[in-house]
């Protein structure tokens, strides 16, 4: 008897475990509490609006950093992002996650900047990002240490940036979701609004163009 009662408990115990891993959400975020925060937000709430801008604000910066790389450029897109998601909250169902939603309210206007962006013919590439991690202690000293291996790592982060740059909008934007955020292909699919097969399609191009670019360098 004792035997089926722990069965009957562990059973109980499986069932809540799976029960509670569905009520959360993307990020680990409740999911019951983002459905709150967004019929809440879609009534006009904006303290409810800023609880999700709160918790999903670094996904939101990652993504715009990932596609136009240049921290400035990606924290004025987010921003632009917010306010078209907080304009267009009514428009948003349930049909895909909140999560999903934003993501292609981020991917399209980090697209719609590139693309204005090639129009122009700015070809300037973006800054390089500090090559010194925030846990040196005496990163000047490190620098000064290590010349040889530092002008190695600012010359592969520039090649590794300009065969970035080199690729499309569309392709930019496969390869980030995809490979920095880490999203299956069916929710790249659904962020970026096309089929999974044209997803594949790009990350293809998109990874062989990067592995000629730095053969031999990675």
């Amino acid at each position: 008897m004792s035997g089926k009662r722990r069965g009957m408990n562990g059973g109980s115990m499986n069932r809540a475990d799976s029960i509670a891993s569905k009520q959360m959400g993307d990020d680990g975020v409740d999911a019951r509490q983002v459905r709150r925060w967004v019929q809440q937000a879609q009534g006009g709430d904006e303290e409810a609006f800023g609880e999700l801008m709160k918790a999903y604000y670094q996904r939101v910066y990652s993504l715009a950093c990932g596609m136009v790389n240049n921290p400035d450029d990606a924290r004025d897109l987010s921003q632009q992002a917010w306010v078209k998601a907080w304009k267009n909250m009514t428009r948003y169902r349930e049909s895909a996650s909140f999560f999903t939603w934003l993501y292609r309210i981020v991917s399209n206007t980090c697209l719609d900047f590139l693309r204005h962006r090639a129009r122009l013919g700015e070809q300037a590439l973006p800054d390089n990002m500090d090559l010194v991690t925030q846990s040196d202690p005496n990163p000047a000293a490190s620098r000064r240490s290590r010349p040889d291996k530092e002008a190695e790592r600012a010359e592969v982060r520039r090649l590794f940036d300009e065969a970035l740059a080199e690729l499309s909008p569309e392709h930019r934007m496969a390869l980030t979701l995809r490979e920095i955020e880490g999203l299956a292909y069916d929710d790249i699919a659904k962020a970026i609004g096309c089929r999974m097969g044209t997803v594949m399609s790009r990350l293809f191009y998109a990874r062989r163009h990067m592995q000629r670019r730095l053969r031999g360098l990675l």
